[in-house]
């Protein structure tokens, strides 16, 4: 088959873009005809299978493209010849039209910006959006305070900026409604493309797959820094890898839960973002300069050798997580889990089974779970074990690959 993935970004920017890399290698590998079409190359590049071809556009991300631009967008990818297109990403309905002449298309709607202003689903005062997408986004736009990317303040044309920008969001997914398919990762957010307004049986889950600590991933040494900071102490080490953004990761909740933790600990938070020096501040200010280090950006292989040195793993997201495949990373790898119960989490975090799914934001549960799992490394080990068989079970690549097969194999 030939399969024509298409996304904003192709790069290792977060889950998302991770798992482009990923299906992208796996399709490649089951022989399947692989091109890829993308708005941006973003740094640290994905890698491309041997023989793969990718076009870069960017009229694909571009709100401003010309009807001709778009036409040229569409001639590009005509000449891949695809037989259907797995569009896992397109933040301008324009594009969307412009390539539902040239394949089928099956869309993998991996998070909230096709049906949310605010695109995160979290309101300006942090709390958590639990209405669809609809008056509402415009009625806490006008007379309240807005959401957390939607909102007045800042603005130099607020109402026209405002009506602007609703309009964009519910054109993008009134032309999503039009694909052949939608693929989610979790139950919850078939539920929120559902309440938005699609069709239930328009909308298929299939779950998020980890080929974390398997022989395709080679361990990769860790910088002197990090190095040196492991080897001050002996105490069990608490990882938690992340993309360094507020509010929605939730990491000023993590460092005010392990400010909270008796037990001696080391916890490392790999990964880099706009709110690393904020969140190193903070790190300070509770008195974890020595408990706590920031890696900065990390790659695959770093990632793998920091699971292995760990002893559990902190999820710490407050928003609506749509699945959170850094859980069954860490599960694939015997590591307990510590999480909150947002979004889609409970679909695969089993409370005392494989780790602890914690009501949201609660510092004190938190700080309490990992205060467990440093004292008790044979519940750790239970844990871990525990999800490890969840994670063979339910979240291989070959199960995955399978349900996809068959779906684009339908739409095609």
């Amino acid at each position: 088959m030939r399969i024509l993935v298409t996304l904003d970004n192709w790069g290792l920017i977060g889950g998302s873009e991770r798992y482009a890399g990923d299906v992208v290698r796996a399709l490649a590998s089951r022989g399947h005809d692989l091109a890829v079409l993308c708005g941006a190359v973003r740094k640290p590049e994905l890698a491309m299978p041997r023989g793969s071809r990718r076009v870069v556009d960017a009229n694909y991300s571009d709100a401003d493209a010309t009807p001709s631009e778009l036409e040229g967008l569409a001639r590009a990818a005509r000449g891949l010849e695809p037989d259907v297109i797995f569009m896992l990403s397109c933040f301008q309905p324009a594009s969307f039209t412009a390539l539902e002449g040239v394949a089928p298309i099956l869309r993998f709607v991996q998070d909230h910006t096709l049906f949310c202003p605010s695109l995160n689903k979290i309101l300006a005062d942090g709390s958590n959006c639990d209405r669809p997408l609809g008056s509402i986004c415009l009625e806490r736009y006008f007379r309240g305070s807005g959401c957390s990317c939607f909102r007045q303040p800042g603005r130099v044309r607020p109402w026209i900026e405002g009506v602007g920008e609703f309009k964009k969001k519910y054109f993008e997914f009134e032309a999503g409604k039009r694909s052949r398919r939608s693929i989610v990762a979790s139950r919850y957010m078939k539920d929120e493309l559902v309440s938005a307004g699609d069709a239930d049986s328009h909308v298929a889950v299939i779950p998020y797959f980890t080929h974390a600590n398997s022989p395709a991933i080679a361990r990769a040494a860790l910088s002197r820094e990090t190095e040196r900071f492991l080897a001050a102490s002996d105490a069990p080490l608490i990882l938690t890898p992340a993309r360094l953004a507020l509010p929605d990761k939730g990491l000023d909740v993590l460092l005010a839960a392990l400010a909270r933790v008796a037990s001696p600990l080391r916890a490392v938070i790999a990964g880099d973002g706009p709110a690393r020096s904020w969140l190193e501040a903070k790190a300070s200010a509770e008195g974890l300069g020595t408990r706590v280090h920031f890696t900065g950006w990390q790659s695959a292989g770093q990632i793998e050798t920091l699971y292995q040195r760990s002893r559990a793993v902190v999820f710490p997201s407050t928003w609506k997580e749509p699945f959170g495949l850094v859980g069954i990373e860490a599960m694939a790898h015997a590591k307990p889990v510590v999480a909150f119960d947002v979004g889609g989490v409970s679909e695969w975090l089993d409370h005392e089974r494989s780790g602890f799914l914690l009501p949201r934001s609660d510092e004190a549960a938190m700080a309490a779970a990992i205060e467990r799992l440093c004292v008790d490394p044979s519940l750790a080990t239970r844990l871990g074990a525990a999800g490890r068989e969840r994670a063979l079970r339910d979240f291989s690549e070959a199960a995955h690959l399978d349900r996809l097969e068959a779906e684009l194999s339908t739409v095609s």
